[in-house]
C-alpha cells in the first residue's frame, strides 16, 4: 500500500474562512493549561547525543541539531492513533519531511494513522484551534499570535528550515541612479510581497529597515500575486519586493537589481503548530509524531539531499513537483528546533506592521513548546 494515499489534495469545507477564530463546543479550544511532554520521564535516546542545541545560540555558523540516521528509533503507541494535519500548500519543499514520512511509513512505525489535508491557512488555523484537526504545517503568523492572545490553546512546537547560504530568497530592490540600492533608498518607496503584513517575513523586513534607520511605516507596503511580483519589480511597477523560492532565480544576474538580504541565518521562521488535542489528551501521539519527523530529517534530509539525482526523482514524486524545480534552488537547511526569542522578534515586527491586535509581545512560554522535540531526542530541559 502506498502511504501517499493518505494525502487529500482537495480543498475542504470549513466553518469559517475568516482570520478571527470562533469558539465551538464547550471549550472552543480555549484550553491553555497543558502538561508538558517533559512531565513524562525523559530517557537518553541512542543516536541522538547531538540531537539538541542550546536555543540561545543565535550564531550564523550554528550547525542544526542532528541524530544518527534512523534515529530516534520508533517507539510505537500501544493503540493506533489518528492524526489529522492541514497544510495550505502540500506541494512544497518545506513540507517534504512530513510527506516523505507519510509515503515511507515512518508514521506507521509509530502506530500513527496520519492524514494530510489541504486547507487554506486561515481556515486551517481555525480548525486547529477548535480541536477539529490536530496539527498544522505553516508558520507562527499574525493570525496565530492573535489566536493565542485570545486564549486559544495552540503552540509552535517545531521549526522547519533556515535558508542556505546560497539562497537569494529575500529583499530585492531596483538600483538607484545607476548604483546598487541600499535599504535606506526604500524610504517612501513601494515594497511588495506575496505574503501579507502578518507574515513571518515581516521580521527580517523590519529588521533590515531599522538597521537602515527606517521604520516599517516608511515603506509603501502592498501584496501582489506571485505571478506578478517579479514582472512588477523588473519593469519598475514596484521598487522592492520580498521574493520567494524559486522566483528569485529569475532575478540573479539581471542588471538594475540588487539583493539586500533575507531570512536571518540559522533561524527557522515556520514549522509545525499543535492544537489542543495534541497538547492535551493526545500528547503521547504528539511526541510520536515529532519523533517520526525528526527521524525522517536525520535519515533523508540531514544534508545536501538534492545532490543525489535518484533521491530527487523520488522526492519529486512524493511532493508532486517537477524535479527540475527542486534542483533549481539549494537544499534547505532542515532544522526542527526553535531559537530563543524568535517568537518575540516575530511579534515585535508584526506589531510594527499593524498585524497584531495587541501592543506588546506575548511571553515565549505562551506561544512556543519545545518539549515535544526535546522528548523525542531525549533531552532533559
Amino acid at each position: 500500500m502506498r502511504f501517499r494515499r493518505r494525502v487529500s489534495l482537495l480543498l475542504l469545507p470549513v466553518l469559517s474562512a475568516g482570520v478571527a477564530l470562533t469558539a465551538c463546543g464547550d471549550s472552543g479550544g480555549k484550553n491553555t493549561t497543558f502538561t508538558p511532554a517533559s512531565a513524562a520521564p525523559i530517557v537518553a535516546v541512542a543516536g541522538c547525543e547531538n540531537g539538541w542545541t542550546n536555543p540561545t545560540d543565535l550564531s550564523a555558523g550554528r550547525k542544526p541539531a542532528r541524530c544518527a540516521a534512523n534515529a530516534p528509533a520508533p517507539d510505537p503507541l500501544p493503540t493506533k492513533t489518528k492524526i489529522v494535519i492541514t497544510a495550505a500548500t502540500p506541494k512544497a519543499e518545506f513540507i517534504a519531511p512530513i510527506r516523505w514520512a507519510i509515503d515511507k511509513g515512518e508514521f506507521a512505525k509509530e502506530n500513527l494513522d496520519v492524514e494530510l489535508r489541504q486547507v487554506p491557512a486561515a481556515d486551517g488555523l481555525n480548525l486547529l484551534a477548535q480541536g477539529q484537526t490536530d496539527v498544522m504545517v505553516g508558520s507562527p503568523d499574525g493570525a496565530f499570535f492573535n489566536a493565542v492572545n485570545q486564549g486559544f490553546g495552540i503552540r509552535w512546537v517545531m521549526g522547519n528550515f533556515s535558508a542556505p547560504a546560497a539562497s537569494r530568497t529575500g529583499v530585492w530592490a531596483r538600483d538607484v541612479d545607476g548604483r546598487p540600492a541600499t535599504f535606506a533608498d526604500l524610504k517612501g518607496k513601494t515594497f511588495a510581497s506575496v505574503l501579507g503584513s502578518g507574515s513571518p517575513v515581516m521580521y527580517p523586513i523590519v529588521q533590515q529597515a531599522e538597521k537602515a534607520g527606517l521604520a516599517f511605516s516608511d515603506l509603501k507596503f502592498k501584496t501582489l500575486p506571485a505571478a506578478d511580483l517579479v514582472t512588477a519589480l523588473q519593469n519598475g511597477g514596484i521598487d522592492a519586493a520580498w521574493v520567494l523560492d524559486p522566483l528569485w532565480i529569475q532575478l540573479v544576474g539581471k542588471p538594475g537589481l540588487t539583493y539586500l538580504g533575507g531570512q536571518p541565518p540559522g533561524e527557522p521562521l515556520g514549522g509545525v503548530l499543535f492544537g489542543p488535542n495534541v497538547l492535551g489528551d493526545k500528547r503521547a501521539a504528539g511526541v510520536a509524531f515529532t519523533r517520526a519527523v525528526v527521524r525522517t530529517i536525520n535519515t533523508a534530509f540531514a544534508g545536501d539531499y538534492k545532490s543525489d539525482p535518484t533521491f530527487v526523482d523520488d522526492l519529486a514524486k512524493v511532493v508532486e513537483l517537477p524535479a527540475s524545480q527542486l534542483t533549481a534552488t539549494p537544499s534547505l537547511t532542515t532544522d526542527w528546533e526553535i531559537r530563543s526569542g524568535t517568537s518575540t522578534r516575530l511579534q515585535d515586527a508584526m506589531i510594527k506592521s499593524g498585524a497584531l491586535s495587541y501592543k506588546a509581545p506575548l511571553d515565549e512560554s505562551k506561544v512556543v513548546d519545545r518539549s515535544f522535540y526535546e522528548a523525542a531526542v531525549g533531552h532533559k530541559a
